[in-house]
């Protein structure tokens, strides 16, 4: 998997083509401009990039029957995938497994059981505006944290006790200045971004760990509730700020609209979700590594103790 993600190149994620970019901003313009007159003149799955090429590296490199061969084997007691879909904003979570999991369903999110196929990690993956929507079971559905409020659900409902979180955003003091500068197109996109990607699980790791310490101080705990032992690890290094110093390696065209969002410092977190180079993978990949490895002992201690009771 380091080896795949080390030689990841933009064109293995979505069309880099001059030509497929505009065909693309064709049907934008055809849906802006002639799309009220006749919905036969709206294009029904549109995305500012084609992901084709994601979704053939996916059906390639993975071997999606073994899922349920280990799940019957006892190896893998469950596997989820949480996409949102667009007709009712419901986030919805894919997921196979042991028989003994229930189906749950909560306030704008529930759980289907099925067989998880590469439809389902595109769907999951389809970052709104910039991923077109993608069909599973006949409904288009986009990137899961688009109404994912509670992104350790699906672990808790199939019975996790330990949950390791990887968070993408290094923890750092935010402090408000005197400098104000009137936001690109780019900075306003990347603070929509943030929100959706970013800030649900930090809400939910705060509320999981207010819960603990509620539950581990007034004795019993009641029918239906158990602490979660969390380990929360995120990046040394603002990921967004290795993204900006590979805005000039990426492919030409997709640079050029880059650009027209605004400078590579405001339009980093953007560019942190659609940079695919080797170097840039690398540097993630190694970055990761480096910081788990500072951890190691606090992980492996977390790994052995038994779970919070």
């Amino acid at each position: 998997l380091c080896t795949l993600w080390k030689a990841l190149e933009t064109k293995n994620v979505f069309q880099t083509g001059t030509f497929s970019f505009g065909r693309t901003g064709l049907k934008l313009l055809r849906n802006l401009s002639l799309g009220g007159l006749s919905s036969k003149l709206r294009s029904e799955n549109l995305g500012l990039l084609n992901t084709k090429p994601l979704y053939n590296l996916i059906q390639y490199h993975t071997d999606f029957n073994k899922i349920e061969q280990f799940s019957d084997a006892g190896k893998l007691e469950s596997l989820c995938i949480t996409a949102t879909d667009y007709a009712t904003s419901i986030g919805v979570t894919f997921y196979t497994g042991s028989r003994s999991i229930p189906d749950w369903k909560r306030h704008l999110r529930q759980s289907l059981r099925t067989p998880l196929y590469a439809d389902h990690v595109m769907a999951s993956t389809a970052i709104p505006i910039f991923f077109p929507p993608w069909k599973v079971r006949g409904r288009y559905f986009g990137d899961g944290c688009l109404r994912n409020t509670a992104p350790l659900s699906p672990a808790l409902h199939i019975g996790a006790e330990k949950v390791i979180v990887l968070g993408v955003r290094r923890q750092k003091e935010v402090n408000l200045t005197d400098e104000y500068i009137a936001p690109s197109i780019g900075r306003v996109l990347s603070v929509i971004i943030n929100s959706v990607f970013l800030d649900a699980i930090e809400n939910d790791i705060e509320r999981a760990e207010f819960v603990n310490r509620i539950l581990r101080s007034y004795g019993p705990t009641p029918e239906g509730f158990r602490p979660i032992d969390l380990f929360y690890q995120t990046p040394s290094v603002t990921i967004s700020d290795i993204a900006s110093d590979y805005a000039d390696d990426l492919p030409s065209i997709f640079g050029f609209l880059m650009a027209g969002l605004g400078s590579p410092k405001e339009s980093a977190e953007i560019l942190s979700y659609l940079t695919f180079l080797p170097a840039y993978c690398t540097k993630l990949v190694d970055l990761g590594y480096g910081d788990l490895m500072a951890r190691s002992d606090s992980l492996k201690k977390f790994l052995r103790e038994s779970s919070a009771s």
